[in-house]
């Protein structure tokens, strides 16, 4: 264990492993050596993570532990799977945004360390972890700039563009980001895929040879296992239908795993003006319930015909959260909002619910139809400006998503993360964070009065999830 840059004595390795807790019934017997190769490997991870100084100083005692523990069984030259298994993934970016945000904790047990760097004109791109199922691939990545940059947000379709998931291209692609440092920014990017392979391995492959106007070469390979996620998995079979004014929709299944919940659908088209109203003129928005009423927070999907099975004009997913345990049904309602032009955005003054901040509240913040956001508390703290609120309505998170901060002149504050955070024990009260500011020099909060937004709760479904 003598290493001229692990600071470790054999007193302090006693008393970490002091803390670890393991049952002897979780040991697996392991009959073939661990290649000298991944034992490398493993020893000199271990050992770049305990040389970051900085680092160390954030590190939990378990973490400190297992880390250790995985040192003395590389050197006997055995390792038990239960307990790698149990290893967590070192610069967890799924748990900076758990521990700020509240977000992305599903992904943490299921997450699978990458850790590939490359370094090109002064920009890093690491990936740093990975996890799938059947139809997502998450993965967690940092991008590090040797002078300060405030464009790093915008790399990830810079990134993405280049992805190949088994071959082929991904079907969309959504993002979430936050400033480290001013050189350094965090990303999870969340990749809806389609392969017809059976393997329980995704092969990735990453080019990318421009980053935010600089040339170069930043690619990677790689395989992330989705096998037990898919173990996990629950398909819910379904032949429910809604009659659209455009057409009609079937739904199809439902699949429910740890890391999200997609439903698939399928449908026709009424006749060929209903075809193109739907895709020129209106756009269709899925709200999801459990058996609770709680809503499911959207997570994306896919849409389009030339894939759609024999006698359907389309097929689609529809992406959410993932539940907790499984509900006894979920309810489907669907929004029908009008495609809005660009010229028309410019001219067209939105509907809005606008209070003064003059530090009394409750403050009421009207919906419309749609209900009502009541604004608890603004306060500045830590570098920040932290707003928390209440929604009542007829979908509360989709309300809640729709506040934000004015100026004197009328110009919209940009919150630090647009995802907002959910109160676990009450699922419609929120937090919103923002730049720190003076609430004393005149800022409004408000939200939107959905003048448009036509929420049909008479074509709602509910679909019983049997067993």
């Amino acid at each position: 264990m003598n290493h001229p840059n692990l600071n470790l004595e054999e007193k302090d390795i006693y008393g970490l492993l002091n803390g670890v807790r393991f049952d002897q019934s979780e040991w697996e017997p392991v009959t073939d050596e661990m290649p000298e190769i991944l034992k490398d490997k493993i020893r000199k991870n271990v050992l770049k993570e305990v040389r970051n100084k900085n680092y160390l100083k954030s590190v939990k005692r378990s973490l400190m532990a297992a880390a250790v523990l995985l040192v003395i069984l590389i050197g006997i030259g055995t390792v038990s799977p239960a307990l790698a298994r149990n290893i967590p993934v070192l610069h967890s970016i799924f748990e900076i945004f758990n521990d700020k945000f509240g977000t992305y904790q599903e992904y943490i047990p299921y997450s699978q360390l990458v850790d590939k760097s490359v370094t090109d004109n002064g920009i890093t791109l690491t990936i740093n972890e990975a996890l799938a199922d059947d139809s997502t691939l998450i993965l967690g990545y940092t991008i590090k700039s040797d002078s300060r940059n405030e464009d790093l947000q915008m790399a990830g379709t810079n990134i993405m563009g280049g992805l190949l998931i088994n071959g082929s291209s991904p079907k969309g692609v959504g993002f979430s980001g936050e400033y480290l440092d001013e050189k350094t920014y965090v990303s999870i990017a969340r990749i809806t895929y389609h392969s017809p392979s059976t393997s329980d391995l995704l092969k990735i492959d990453l080019t990318v040879d421009q980053f935010m106007g600089e040339k170069g070469h930043w690619n990677f390979s790689f395989t992330v296992s989705k096998t037990e996620l898919v173990q996990k998995t629950r398909v819910f079979k379904a032949n429910n239908q809604v009659d659209l004014p455009e057409g009609l929709v079937t739904v199809d299944k439902i699949v429910l795993t740890p890391i999200d919940s997609t439903i698939y659908f399928s449908g026709n088209y009424k006749d060929q003006n209903a075809a193109t109203k739907a895709m020129d003129t209106v756009v269709y928005r899925w709200f999801v319930f459990d058996d609770q009423g709680i809503e499911l927070s959207s997570g994306g999907g896919t849409f389009g015909g030339n894939e759609a099975p024999y006698g359907k004009d389309f097929q689609g997913t529809a992406k959410f959260q993932a539940v907790k345990t499984i509900p006894r049904s979920l309810t489907i309602v669907p929004c029908r909002f009008p495609v809005i032009s660009g010229d028309s955005a410019k001219t067209e003054k939105p509907s809005e619910s606008l209070q003064l901040i003059d530090g009394n509240y409750p403050l009421e913040l009207s919906q419309g139809k749609m209900g009502k956001l009541i604004i608890k508390d603004i306060t500045t703290e830590k570098e920040e400006t932290v707003v928390r609120y209440t929604a009542e309505g007829k979908a509360p998170y989709f309300q809640g998503t729709n506040l934000y901060l004015k100026n004197t002149a009328g110009e919209y504050i940009h919150p630090q993360r647009y995802d907002i955070r959910r109160d676990e024990n009450s699922p419609n009260d929120f937090t919103m964070v923002f730049p720190a500011l003076d609430l004393s020099q005149g800022y409004s909060v408000g939200t939107s009065q959905f003048t448009h937004m036509d929420f049909r709760e008479d074509l709602k479904i509910k679909i019983e999830l049997k067993k």
